[in-house]
């Protein structure tokens, strides 16, 4: 199951950084809440916010953000998008191969 996790990470932050070259981003691990009866429905998840945007009156007033991309078109975006893996490095030239 961890090793299923770690692939599946693996692949969407490769395909982010082949969409966006170099962006920075936050992981989140939501968990379930602290001193709370467990309830059926809450699972956990990772949550993979790349900062496409810089923080202005709005955000920094309300503290809430505006998500520019709806989450549907950045699905079909990394699922349509190929992973690459860098096989050895070549005087600052990386070779990559697309799967």
């Amino acid at each position: 199951m961890v090793r299923d996790l770690a692939g599946i990470l693996r692949t969407t932050l490769r395909k982010i950084s082949v969409m966006i070259k170099n962006i920075p981003y936050n992981m989140v691990l939501h968990t379930s809440p602290v001193n709370i009866r467990e309830e059926g429905y809450y699972h956990w998840h990772l949550e993979i916010m790349p900062r496409l945007t810089i923080m202005a009156g709005f955000e920094l007033g309300t503290g809430y953000f505006i998500n520019p991309t709806p989450p549907e078109m950045a699905a079909q975006a990394l699922r349509d998008t190929e992973e690459f893996y860098p096989l050895h490095e070549r005087s600052n030239q990386e070779v990559y191969h697309y799967v």
